[in-house]
């Protein structure tokens, strides 16, 4: 958490969303191939104490974190519906217009997707790679972390993109032609800015990489450089580690974390080194100024006293409450999960409106000073019409390439069970109808039409019942298997039909087990699941408890 010197700020409060903006930036890359260039003068533009943050010289960093190539997050709960490589992309571009020292940096796994890398998804991959690259050209990005995680699980097609990327990667060794140890830039407002990029896998000895981070940072000094930036893949505990090793670094960007679904709120610090990460996917991103001073690397948060802080902040107040409201409205087990989190978050928006009123039109304090706010931005806000064309693009790609290769249905073998749809199940459990009814499982596939995401292989498996599984569904055969039905869990029910009872020749699942839901209900899709909950949800009368004022079997 950081302090501030003067009592007239407020410590540990976010940026809110100020329109701050757009990058002329001169670039030169430095590695050490390359002849170093000559030392950089220092600024001439004033540095006194008071005034606008941004009419000082400055850099406006916009940091990404593990990516992994998603053109837009999942959203099947309200606080999932956010970020999307177009809103990111629309963001930056208005920064630009106002704040001619922003970059756009990323640390982690920047294309590798675990999840789609073999048989038709791998198809499918490498079109989204195609798209996503050239969604990166768009945000003309500064600066990558090379990710040995992204090359070992994407292999030659994620390798392929690395080698003929447009924007510079850094590594502290090897992994891919273009790879640099670091870069050095200046923004137009006069700040020297290099960046370093740290990867767990080179080398893969803590000394030799804190040396070898040392020299650079050493190096990149003597240049000129006035904010040094680490991106680094060594996760939260291994880059705390690395900034209390070696002196010298101003922001580490932290990616290859846990899956979170939560930004961190808050500007963090290990010693005088700011530490910086979002949320996965692109659903976050964050913002972070740094105003220098001198040789003064103390950074004091001024994120209060930006102009026009005020408005901004009652604006996502007022966008806040109606988000509360719809949740409240939606009374899912996820929603309620959320409800804390949200309603956290608005009384510290309240908080922070009442510091900006306070601080506003008093001077900046003296010194080195940095602004940081989370941003998410909601599915309603506006979209970049370039880059939503390269997402249009690539959505009629995949559906037209998986529905053509999506063939016949496996049929299952001799004496393996088939699905028969839900309404083969209701023939006999009418005492289930009213809960099927209500069951938000059955409003799946609504889900993704309106994300239009129906030919999706990222996405269809866990919206119909029994795809690509024998007797089950497909991409070219959905008739009667929509929706997240009654076999999903309970598992095909043709010998069930045959044989309803519970007996080894049913092969029905009668308790399906947290195994089963944590399919679909994974970390990302379903970051709040919790199956002793959940569970309570779908164990009513009429399904799995007798009906009111029936006896008990």
């Amino acid at each position: 958490m950081l302090k501030m010197s003067s009592s007239q700020f407020i410590p540990r409060l976010v940026l809110p969303h100020v329109a701050l903006c757009a990058v002329v930036l001169a670039t030169s890359c430095c590695s050490k191939q390359k002849v170093e260039p000559p030392p950089m003068p220092e600024p001439t533009i004033d540095v006194a104490p008071t005034g606008d943050l941004y009419q000082r010289p400055h850099v406006t960093i916009i940091a990404v974190t593990d990516w992994q190539s998603v053109l837009k997050p999942c959203g099947c709960t309200i606080d999932l519906q956010k970020g999307g490589v177009e809103r990111i992309a629309k963001f930056v571009d208005d920064l630009r217009v106002k704040d001619d020292s922003v970059i756009v940096v990323h640390a982690g796994s920047l294309l590798a997707d675990a999840d789609a890398t073999s048989g038709l998804r791998a198809e499918q991959m490498a079109s989204r790679l195609d798209a996503f690259a050239s969604s990166l050209d768009h945000l003309k990005i500064a600066a990558v972390a090379l990710s040995t995680y992204d090359m070992e699980v994407g292999g030659s097609v994620v390798r392929a993109v690395y080698d003929n990327a447009r924007w510079p990667l850094l590594a502290l060794q090897g992994g891919s032609r273009k790879a640099m140890r670091s870069t050095l830039m200046r923004t137009k407002s006069g700040v020297a800015v290099g960046l370093i990029g740290v990867d767990p896998k080179a080398p893969e000895d803590d000394g030799m990489r804190q040396q070898a981070v040392q020299d650079e940072v050493v190096r990149l000094r003597s240049q000129g450089v006035k904010v040094v930036i680490v991106l680094s893949n060594l996760g939260l505990r291994g880059s705390r580690k690395l900034a209390r090793a070696v002196p010298g670094i101003d922001v580490m960007v932290v990616g290859q974390l846990d899956e979170k679904i939560e930004p961190e709120l808050d500007l963090e610090r290990e010693g005088d080194t700011l530490v910086v990460h979002a949320a996965r996917h692109g659903a976050w991103v964050s913002a972070l100024t740094l105003a220098p001073s001198g040789q003064d690397h103390a950074w004091k948060e001024v994120s209060e006293a930006i102009p026009g802080v005020a408005a901004d902040l009652q604006e996502r107040i007022t966008a806040m409450e109606k988000t509360l409201a719809e949740i409240k409205a939606r009374s899912t087990m996820a929603n309620q999960k959320a409800l804390p989190f949200f309603e956290s978050r608005l009384a510290e928006m309240r908080m922070r409106l009442d510091a900006a009123k306070r601080v506003k039109g008093k001077a900046l304090p003296p010194g080195a000073l940095a602004a940081f706010r989370p941003i998410g931005l909601a599915w309603s806000t506006p979209t970049d019409p370039e880059v939503a064309k390269i997402v249009a693009e690539y959505d009629a790609k995949v559906a037209e390439a998986n529905l053509k290769a999506a063939g016949e249905v496996l049929a299952p073998a001799p004496g393996q069970a088939a699905y028969v749809g839900q309404q083969a199940c209701m023939e006999c459990h009418d005492d289930t109808a009213a809960f099927a009814a209500a069951d938000l499982h059955l409003q799946a596939w609504k889900a993704l039409e309106k994300a239009e995401k129906t030919k999706d292989l990222d996405c269809v498996s866990c919206h119909v019942t029994g795809f690509g599984q024998p007797g089950g569904s497909n991409l070219a055969h959905l008739e009667g298997r929509t929706d997240v039905q009654c076999e999903s869990c309970h598992g095909p029910g043709s010998l069930h039909v045959k044989n309803p009872t519970r007996g080894p020749n049913s092969r029905i699942i009668a308790q399906p087990d947290a195994t089963l839901c944590a399919a679909c209900h994974t970390s990302v899709h379903s970051p709040r699941f919790d199956f002793a909950d959940y569970r309570k949800r779908v164990l009513v009368p009429g399904h799995g408890l007798p009906l009111k004022g029936a006896k008990a079997p």
